[in-house]
């Protein structure tokens, strides 16, 4: 489920990063190419990867609320906010598309109450 991806991706880093601290001496040492493991390589796109996620998600949810007068608004948006909090806990921040979609989620919520 999606609510599960940002739980998989953090597990995804933190081994990638214990890997890399735990082996990096011996890759240098063995002439072993080990430069994909640092955070400007594949923890980089999987926290890119994990913004476009959260923006498409939250993009989707936007579109639901829009569409269906019967969806539980409330309910969707939580999903929504907690959702975007996990990515941006884990990717540092959001990007320009995130906040954007965030803010949507934000508009909308202002307006029901």
């Amino acid at each position: 489920m999606i609510h599960t991806s940002p739980c998989r991706i953090e597990q995804g880093i933190h081994n990638t990063e214990k890997i890399r601290d735990s082996a990096s001496g011996r890759y240098k040492d063995l002439m072993i190419p080990w430069d994909w493991m640092l955070d400007s390589g594949i923890i980089s796109q999987l926290k890119a990867a994990s913004l476009k996620l959260a923006k498409e998600y939250m993009n989707r949810i936007m579109n639901a609320l829009k569409s269906d007068p019967f969806v539980n608004d409330e309910e969707l948006l939580l999903q929504g906010v907690r959702f975007a909090f996990r990515i941006h806990q884990l990717a540092g921040g959001f990007d320009e598309g995130c906040r954007k979609a965030f803010q949507e989620l934000k508009t909308y919520a202002s307006k029901s109450e």
